[in-house]
């Protein structure tokens, strides 16, 4: 990505007040880019389709020195060179325009044998080239591989070198891109390479060892259209991505804008966007005091420690011989209220209610002194007065009314019964025998 540089101008023009005026007037610094080509045999001896590797390589090089030639500063190093396992060499120094004298150096393909990949060297070499080395400009590698790192003989302890070898060039302050190119790559080393070099995919697997597999680390082209998509990928990122630095980096007149990275708290994750050069503004969720609302509100793992219930919600309440089940509500502190409207067994009343739950309403077995006092009945949830009884018939005088047993007489009554004076009659004429004897 480019960078400017201040240059400082005196502006003429408010004579008529008296006042000058300085403007700091800003000149565009572009990137600067080592194109790392693969020249090893198996480069032209390796096709897809009916080109060879190299030639397809060629020409995706061809397209993208054209399209951003006045724009980076684009270089060239192939590897091996001159032959067999040489270190990379420089051919072309990174400049703009570029474009003729990169595919000058790279009208010749390699020999059909005897050239390996000697990919950790090269990365090595290009980490000393003067013009890499130093700059303010930002600086870029972009290394173009079909194979393994490998020299004859293969050494398997070697597999790894370029890892060490893109920290070097992560310490001289080049940002290194990795494209794996056909499927004989070792994806993972080249994985391994990214991911050092912090240039991975997101959302990249860096364990993946298979080329055909999917989310690779680096850029995998299997095919031209993958190659140039791939290469022109990278082209745009060093051309027209901002970094956080308070510089304007993609030379449009702006700095730092529209940068946003993911950012976290233990209770999630948001993003934080870049402000003068510096990440500020994180909008992932903080840690609360903890509340009963079933929630970890304060991410320490745990949720409603201490609460019985979560605030506002309602529950069934009462015993399992209640007539009529009630209602909880838990409350602010996390505890359930009392239970209300549940209605328990008692004793039946007379009140229109099934007091004691048994399915019967104010029971007529239960009326003796229970539901309502002597004399009266529960009716209707109400008790009332009972009508008045007469006694059986043989009970009383033959009309209805009452005698006392063995009495013939009414009772306060100074008439005589029958019984009464034949009763009278008898005693007189045992008197009257009496006294003629």
């Amino acid at each position: 990505m480019g960078k400017r540089l201040p240059a400082i101008a005196l502006l003429a023009g408010l004579g008529s007040l008296g006042i000058s005026q300085q403007a700091q007037a800003q000149e565009c610094v572009p990137s600067r880019m080592m194109m790392i080509l693969d020249k090893s045999s198996s480069m032209q001896t390796g096709s897809i389709g009916p080109d060879t590797k190299w030639q397809i390589a060629v020409d995706a090089l061809d397209q993208l020195t054209n399209q951003f030639d006045s724009q980076i500063e684009m270089g060239l190093t192939v590897f091996p060179d001159p032959n067999q396992c040489s270190p990379g060499a420089l051919k072309v120094g990174p400049g703009l325009n570029n474009h003729s004298m990169i595919m000058s150096e790279l009208s010749t393909p390699p020999p059909t044998g005897g050239n390996w990949t000697p990919i950790s060297q090269t990365l090595d070499a290009v980490a000393l080239q003067p013009d890499m080395a130093n700059g303010s400009m930002p600086r870029y590698a972009v290394l173009i591989t079909d194979g393994w790192q490998w020299c004859d003989p293969y050494d398997s302890g070697t597999r790894f070198d370029s890892v060490t070898a893109v920290g070097n060039l992560n310490a001289a302050g080049i940002t290194t891109f990795v494209v794996g190119f056909g499927g004989s790559v070792d994806s993972l080393t080249l994985n391994q390479v990214a991911v050092t070099a912090g240039t991975a995919i997101p959302g990249c697997d860096p364990s993946n060892s298979d080329p055909a597999s999917p989310n690779q680390c680096y850029y995998q082209a299997d095919d031209p259209a993958e190659l140039i998509a791939a290469l022109t990928a990278i082209a745009d990122t060093v051309t027209g991505t901002e970094v956080c630095d308070g510089e304007d980096n993609d030379c449009d007149g702006l700095v730092d804008e529209g940068l946003v990275q993911a950012c976290g708290t233990t209770c999630g994750f948001g993003t934080e966007t870049c402000t003068d050069g510096a990440w500020a503004g994180c909008d992932a969720p903080l840690p609360e005091t903890e509340v009963c609302d079933g929630a970890d509100n304060d991410c320490d793992g745990t949720i409603d420690p201490g609460c019985d219930c979560e605030v506002g919600t309602i529950q069934d309440c009462g015993t399992n011989d209640a007539c009529q089940t009630g209602q909880q509500i838990c409350d602010n502190g996390g505890t359930w209220s009392d239970c209300i409207g549940a209605l328990e067994p008692s004793a039946e009343m007379c009140d229109g209610q099934d007091n004691d739950c048994d399915g019967a309403i104010d029971e007529v077995e239960d009326d003796v002194g229970g539901l309502c006092p002597l004399g009266q009945s529960c009716d209707s949830g109400e008790c009332v007065d009972v009508d008045p009884q007469n006694p059986p018939g043989d009970e009383n005088g033959g009309d209805g009314t009452a005698s006392a047993a063995g009495c013939g007489c009414q009772s306060g009554s100074g008439t005589p019964t029958t019984g009464g004076i034949l009763l009278l009659l008898a005693t007189a004429m045992l008197l009257r025998r009496r006294r003629r004897a």
